[in-house]
């Protein structure tokens, strides 16, 4: 059975290298289009603000935002400060795009604090930086956290003690900023399991393609049929499980030579990073297992070549667009979580990620499990009714 189908697997990978129809869905357009998607995709991962401060008050307080936290947050590579004359170079410099956002610290801003009064810390946005644009409110509204800290314990002191006066209540003030306060929340970041754009966009675009690269194979026993060839082969002294085995494995070639191709290229085309290498080869053979399951299964449903290739492409389409291939989508809840857990090419981007922000490459096993058991499923059902089309 083993030189039987070894033989057929020669003829049909000849065959196909022959069709330049397979090397443009191998390779050409899946790395051509991760050049354009990752061209053309906004990248989130640099939040860096370019944003000034303008004072108007003077006062410690005041100073203290404009002189201790935001020279922090540039420390920290968050914020980029500019000088600023005032409001209207603030506008203007929003309006001519140099600038993301300013905060603006108004007259009686530090006597508002010291009063214990509510003080109010402006902030000016750049409407076409949404995102940078929430950054700047967030960092005002922990300021502002701040400053209502500090007035609740001057007013608090004031009333117990029947009042401060104006030295008095700067004083409590400054000793209330200088302390850590009784209760702090501290983020505690979780490993990082995000794909950069690169390597998101030509991950998802291999794993899209890879559905196309085995079709090939997979419609090469409807086409026998069609051509009159398979009568040829059921005669020949060869057993059936030969022709099955033969034209699998011709397509398990083309989907592991396509995949791996596109994965040595990644880095090198668009500086991707899959992950580690034992995660990327077993998540590589588990999609190409899935990708032949699947299209063997669709096929099976179809009379004609033509028919096949038809119900292969609108289930391989729709199930890389509800899974993120062509770009992140927000999978966390909601009817695209549902549909993910049954498309191999979540899986396959899951497992990605998995890898990526763990220690060990095993990180990625489950997902290349998941793929294997979703391979494992279709395979059966298609060989059944493959078998039972080939006996008739």
């Amino acid at each position: 059975m083993l030189a039987g189908a070894l033989t057929i697997l020669a003829k049909d990978l000849r065959l196909r290298l022959r069709d330049r129809s397979v090397v443009m869905f191998a390779l050409v357009v899946p790395l051509g289009l991760s050049l354009l998607l990752a061209g053309i995709l906004p990248e989130t991962e640099d939040l860096t603000l370019t944003a000034g401060v303008v004072d108007e008050d003077g006062s410690p307080a005041a100073a203290s935002f404009a002189e201790e936290v935001l020279p922090e947050l540039q420390r920290q590579g968050l914020v980029d400060l500019v000088d600023l004359d005032g409001r209207e170079a603030a506008r203007e410099a929003m309006a001519s795009g140099d600038l993301d956002a300013a905060w603006i610290l108004p007259a009686g801003f530090g006597q508002a604090v010291t009063a214990g009064q509510g003080a109010s810390l402006e902030v000016l946005v750049n409407p076409d930086r949404g995102l940078r644009a929430q950054v700047a409110r967030a960092i005002a509204d922990r300021y502002g956290a701040e400053l209502d800290r500090i007035s609740l314990a001057v007013t608090t002191a004031a009333t117990a003690a029947g009042g401060l006066d104006e030295a008095g209540a700067q004083a409590l003030a400054a000793e209330v900023a200088a302390s850590e306060p009784a209760l702090r929340l501290v983020d505690e970041p979780a490993q990082d399991r995000q794909l950069d754009l690169p390597s998101h966009v030509s991950a998802g675009m291999a794993a899209f393609f890879v559905f196309f690269t085995v079709q090939f194979g997979v419609l090469g026993l409807l086409e026998e049929r069609q051509a009159g060839t398979l009568r040829r082969l059921l005669a020949a002294p060869l057993p059936v499980a030969s022709i099955h085995v033969g034209k699998a494995l011709s397509a398990l070639v083309l989907g592991l030579v396509s995949m791996t191709v596109l994965a040595l290229a990644a880095p090198v085309a668009l500086g991707a990073r899959w992950g580690p290498p034992g995660a990327v080869a077993a998540l590589i053979v588990g999609i190409v297992l899935a990708a032949l399951g699947l299209m063997a299964l669709v096929g099976s449903f179809a009379r004609t070549a033509e028919q096949a290739g038809n119900h292969q492409a609108i289930v391989a389409v729709v199930l890389g667009m509800v899974s993120g291939a062509f770009f992140p989508l927000p999978l966390d809840e909601g009817l695209l979580r549902v549909i993910s857990w049954v498309s191999p090419h979540a899986w396959f981007l899951r497992g990605l990620q998995d890898a990526s922000g763990a220690e060990a490459w095993t990180a990625a096993l489950p997902s290349a499990a998941a793929l294997v058991g979703f391979a494992v499923l279709t395979a059966v059902l298609a060989s059944l009714r493959i078998r039972r089309s080939v006996g008739t």
